[in-house]
């Protein structure tokens, strides 16, 4: 004789609390993540065979777009128009654009405040040479000799 079979008793999952984890988890990475900050001008950097990643922070970033304007920028946004760098314009900032021989006393009020331990040259590859040099001359006169040049890795 057959047994009997056992009557199953449905299960009920409430996915509530599912629901408001998930949301929690969403609200959590969306205020914790850093976004990068958008470019002031387009530079189209030169290529190179040499890779050495730049840090996150403490860095000072002088551009050089083509038409041979300087603009400098920290990593953060409110650093830049607290420190003269940029100046809020309705919602947003603009760069403020330097002159290639006023940038050293900038940059040592910087790292006499701790912001910036590096610095990094970012120009474009149809930049003339001559800003670029005045820049590099200008560092040099005021013992920043150690720059970064932000470059494309080439393909092998």
């Amino acid at each position: 004789m057959a047994a009997p079979k056992k009557r199953r008793i449905p299960v009920n999952i409430d996915m509530t609390p599912m629901v408001d984890i998930g949301f929690l988890l969403l609200i959590f990475f969306m205020s914790t993540t850093v976004f990068k900050k958008a470019e002031e001008v387009a530079v189209q950097t030169p290529s190179s065979h040499s890779i050495r990643p730049l840090p996150e922070t403490g860095i000072i970033v002088i551009t050089v777009p083509k038409d041979n304007r300087v603009f400098m920028t920290l990593d953060n946004a409110a650093l830049d128009v607290e420190n003269g760098l940029a100046q809020i314009v309705g919602r947003t900032t603009k760069g403020v654009e330097f002159q290639p021989d006023s940038i050293a006393s900038k940059i040592e009020k910087l790292m006499l405040k701790r912001l910036v331990e590096k610095v990094v040259l970012k120009a474009d590859k149809d930049a003339e040479y001559g800003t670029i040099e005045k820049i590099m001359q200008t560092l040099q006169k005021n013992e920043l000799y150690f720059v970064n040049m932000v470059t494309e890795v080439e393909d092998r």
